[in-house]
């Protein structure tokens, strides 16, 4: 043997042993084979889109089954299955049956009136109205219209308009919204509530929202002018016709004998062909595949539960309950129907961990988002005690707030702590174009690495407390407008960064591009992106503002019309 070839020999012997060493330590090479296999399948054009409550998303659950089958979760859906069937709302519509009076004079439906999405589906009443002007009854605006009123028992009538008129400066801007005005009736014991406006620009859609949720009251609308009227009397039957699918969220169960439980969740369904909405295409009718939004999720949750089932030890003080959440698109309706459900009522549950999104790890800032971290103090702590590699992700940003959009929602609003962990907004969001090939599989494994480690941390911390968050006012915020932009959801200097403008909408017909940086909105400072929704939240159509912007070093001032 030459010195060449002992050289080779032992060039050879070190490069194997170094691949050697690294499999064990992070086994991320064969994970992110794994879960592409898995996204190849799941965002298959097979599927058209996993749209729920439709056959493909009925064979999405199937194919999850299987998997968790495989690995060797326990069933823990209905009947002894992996699944928990789930009716979704396919249409709602008033019938011709749906009736209203008003001090003897019978309204025509869709004409004089119809119910408003808030509806309850139900209801029949005869009896007092009680007018209540615009409903509104807050100390700070010196603003008493239910001062002397009883409400109990009675009907709500209720001007649409708010005192001055809707424009982002009002202040009674807090009280514009249908919902809030009807909840807060409620609250005080209205049987129904009546909204009227003789104004066209105010009349609300008749379109009735496909959901299961609703107010619990009757909501309706009357397009007339009944300030100046005396009513006393009113009389209604209201009979919403709803026909549901029957959609699957799926389910699989690691039984550690504990006393508490951890739900690690994904939605799993997607826009199908984004025939009910949601879809940002140019050309409508192509299937939606979905690939990070969220086969990247759900091939997530199979990871976790192998590593998991395969070093159990790390992982004992906790059982574990893997949801594929069906719906999420059309309003988090799986969760929502989950937390509700027996299913949830058998399980103590600690916290939840969601994933939506983790598929596409920025190769340049290498980002990765947990929201919802203000939900318990143990998760920035468990994020302060987490070592992970700065070559893999560089930079871990966090929000506080428990309210977002995906599943983690539901199981805040129950009480329950909850993060969402997220690889940021793209392009490819919400058309067709959210393929296989958009995944970065190699950075997806390192999120589920970085998942495991915090997971095993907060193993051992017990019960972790729940707190409220601050940011609850997002939930009242009431979007009439859109500047046609998509925020870049990992940028954490000042200001709110534009990552995309949609053509022909108003911010691109302003000047408004990509990287530009929005700190200002009319007289309001944009500090970050709850800022900007904020102040997105109190304009409305046909309103005209300035968007400040910061481009380069240059600071400009756009007009803005929506």
């Amino acid at each position: 043997m030459n010195i060449r070839q002992i050289l080779l020999l032992l060039l050879t012997g070190v490069s194997l042993i170094n691949t050697w060493a690294q499999k064990p330590r992070f086994g991320e090479k064969k994970r992110s084979k794994r879960i592409e296999k898995h996204i190849a399948y799941l965002a298959s054009d097979e599927l058209e889109g996993r749209l729920s409550a439709s056959d493909n998303d009925k064979k999405s659950a199937e194919y999850i089954a299987k998997q968790y089958e495989l690995l060797g979760l326990e069933p823990a859906g209905d009947d002894a299955s992996y699944f928990q069937y789930m009716p979704t709302p396919d249409l709602r519509l008033a019938k011709s049956n749906t009736s209203l009076v008003l001090d003897e004079v019978e309204l025509k439906l869709f004409h004089d009136f119809y119910p408003l999405s808030a509806s309850s589906n139900k209801g029949n009443y005869e009896g007092e109205v009680v007018n209540l002007n615009y409903g509104i009854e807050d100390v700070a605006l010196k603003h008493q219209d239910y001062k002397g009123k009883v409400v109990s028992g009675k009907v709500a009538l209720i001007k649409m308009d708010i005192p001055g008129g809707v424009h982002p400066h009002n202040r009674y801007i807090s009280w514009s919204g249908i919902e809030y005005r009807a909840e807060y009736a409620k609250s005080k014991g209205a049987k129904a509530v009546i909204y009227y406006s003789g104004n066209e620009e105010l009349h609300p859609s008749g379109e009735l929202a496909k959901t299961l949720v609703n107010s619990g009251i009757p909501i309706f609308f009357v397009n007339k002018d009944l300030s100046a009227l005396s009513l006393a009397k009113v009389q209604f039957n209201l009979d919403i016709l709803m026909i549901t699918k029957m959609a699957h969220n799926v389910l699989g169960f690691i039984d550690n004998q504990a006393d508490q439980t951890i739900v690690i969740g994904a939605h799993h369904d997607h826009l199908g062909r984004g025939q009910k909405g949601g879809s940002l295409a140019e050309t409508p009718g192509e299937i939606h595949n979905g690939a990070d939004d969220n086969a990247s999720g759900v091939a997530g949750l199979f990871e976790i539960a192998r590593a998991i089932i395969k070093k159990p030890k790390k992982y004992l003080n906790n059982n574990y309950l893997f949801i594929a959440f069906s719906g999420e698109e059309q309003g988090l309706v799986g969760s929502k129907y989950f937390v509700k459900s027996r299913l949830m009522r058998e399980q103590n549950v600690n916290f939840m961990m969601n994933m939506d999104m983790i598929g596409h790890l920025d190769s340049t800032q290498k980002t990765l988002i947990i929201n919802g971290v203000g939900t318990s103090p143990a998760w920035n702590r468990a994020i302060s005690e987490v070592s992970y590699s700065k070559r893999k992700i560089t930079k871990i940003k966090t929000t506080e707030s428990g309210i977002g959009a995906s599943d983690h929602t539901s199981f805040y609003l129950a009480d329950i702590p909850a993060v969402h962990f997220f690889t940021g907004q793209h392009a490819y969001y919400h058309k067709p174009t959210d393929d296989p090939s958009i995944v970065n599989y190699g950075g997806e494994a390192f999120v589920i690495s970085y998942m495991l480690k915090m997971l095993q941390k907060m193993n051992g911390y017990g019960e972790v407390d729940f707190t409220e968050t601050a940011a609850e006012e997002t939930t009242r915020m009431n979007f009439k407008v859109t500047l046609g932009i998509m925020p870049d959801y990992i940028f954490d200097g000042e200001g709110m960064r534009v990552d995309g403008v949609k053509p022909e909408r108003p911010a691109s017909k302003s000047g408004m591009l990509k990287g530009d940086i929005i700190i200002g909105m009319g007289d309001q400072t944009i500090a970050n992106i709850q800022d900007y929704m904020k102040a997105l939240s109190n304009y409305n159509k046909n309103d005209q503002t300035t968007v400040t912007i910061r481009r380069n070093n240059e600071v400009k001032v756009l007009n803005v019309a929506f």
